[in-house]
């Protein structure tokens, strides 16, 4: 029977015996509107749900992450300078020099226990084994009170995230997907983020004889910034992170990002390894210490590299490279890359490298030098593989 033949597909939502025209009229729609419609969709469905619900928020992880790398900081902060040795390592001095044939006068001795004694007036003086970390005293309580603080806060958002009984109305209210007090409070933690880096990792801090310190502390950071990118992604803020990263035009930008990121971490920080050296600079020649001065070869460098990096990214961001002629781009910037590996090989092999080295591990002038060049390396590569004649 005919009325039989016309049946409804319950799957696929096609009647049979339609003629192409019904069919055509049904389903021919403009591209990338069901996929509007569905963002927007889930976009809606997301901001009711985190009204009734806030312990669904995208972020709360990131609040759960800076309240447990805090913890670990001060945790860790609190057993170095319990457990640190402020006494002169008489001891320790003597058993080294007679693995090497040596005699220490007792002279000698008292010269240096004399010399240990007046840095710890102004600082505290670790030893581990033959080699000693100088942290600053105001550094090492530092530390924990930052540490402490930074934990604090977290925990109370996390807490606020699942609290039905005292003020959910309230927080519903102040962590809800756009909301400018939450806007405000990652700001603030991202303050106190940026002023725990200086005090953990900077030279004579905790963080660079304690690694712990160094890389809770920097996980803070990173989770503070990744919490404020969600916050503008969740609030329909178009300057994001990803909307800057990522460029058809310019695929290699998040890589130029991020070593700039790397030789701006490099040049901050070899600028205060340089200045924090200077109460030491009667003992120069037996800490290895760098100065700033006109004919620091490495401080030019430092400048030079951080300066054309962000101006290269600026140059190519605002389109006045010469994109028309791809051959002419590839090889500048295949050049480029391929003298800050040169440039940073070589730094890597005269600060890090040999018996004694210049610049300690962990700290955040070891570790940009290391980030720059590997993402130099990896730049160079892609370039390499996706030459102008490849496709030929």
């Amino acid at each position: 029977y005919p009325e039989q033949s016309r049946h409804t597909s319950t799957e696929e939502g096609l009647v049979a015996g339609d003629d192409a025209a019904s069919v055509s009229t049904v389903f021919v729609q403009p591209a990338g509107s069901n996929r509007r419609k569905d963002k927007d969709a889930r976009s809606v469905a997301d901001s009711s749900l985190l009204l009734n619900d806030i312990s669904t928020s995208p972020r709360l992880y990131g609040y759960c992450v800076c309240a447990i790398s805090s913890i670990v900081s001060m945790i860790s902060s609190t057993i170095f300078c319990t457990n640190g040795t402020v006494e002169p390592p008489t001891i320790e001095m003597i058993e080294t020099a007679s693995d090497y044939n040596l005699t220490l006068t007792p002279q000698l001795r008292d010269i240096t226990s004399a010399w240990v004694n007046s840095l710890n007036d102004q600082r505290m003086l670790y030893f581990y084994g033959v080699n000693g970390n100088i942290v600053q005293r105001w550094k090492a309580y530092g530390a924990i009170a930052i540490s402490a603080l930074m934990a604090l806060v977290s925990l109370l958002v996390v807490i606020a995230h699942f609290d039905s009984y005292f003020f959910p109305k309230a927080f519903r209210h102040f962590f809800a997907n756009g909301s400018e007090s939450e806007r405000n409070l990652l700001i603030v933690l991202i303050c106190i983020a940026i002023c725990a880096l200086e005090i953990n990792t900077s030279r004579f801090s905790v963080g660079e004889a304690q690694a712990n310190v160094f890389f809770s502390t920097w996980t803070n950071f990173i989770a503070c910034i990744f919490n404020y990118e969600l916050w503008r992604t969740n609030a329909g803020r178009h300057l994001t992170f990803q909307n800057i990263l990522f460029d058809s035009n310019f695929p290699t930008k998040r890589f130029w990002m991020l070593l700039a990121i790397f030789a701006t971490i490099t040049l901050l920080a070899f600028f205060e390894h340089s200045l924090h050296n200077t109460f030491l600079k009667d003992e120069e020649d037996k800490m290895n210490c760098t100065t700033v001065s006109a004919r620091n070869l490495w401080m030019w460098i430092s400048v030079v590299t951080c300066l054309l990096t962000w101006g290269y990214l600026y140059y190519r961001n605002r389109k006045l490279s010469d994109v028309s002629n791809p051959k002419l781009t590839w090889a500048l910037e295949t050049v480029f890359a391929a003298a800050l590996v040169a440039g940073k090989g070589f730094a890597i092999s005269d600060f890090t490298g040999g018996v004694s080295d210049k610049v300690p591990c962990p700290s955040n002038l070891y570790f940009g030098l290391w980030g720059a060049f590997v993402v130099a390396t990896w730049i160079l590569g892609i370039l390499l593989q996706n030459h102008p004649m490849s496709g030929q």
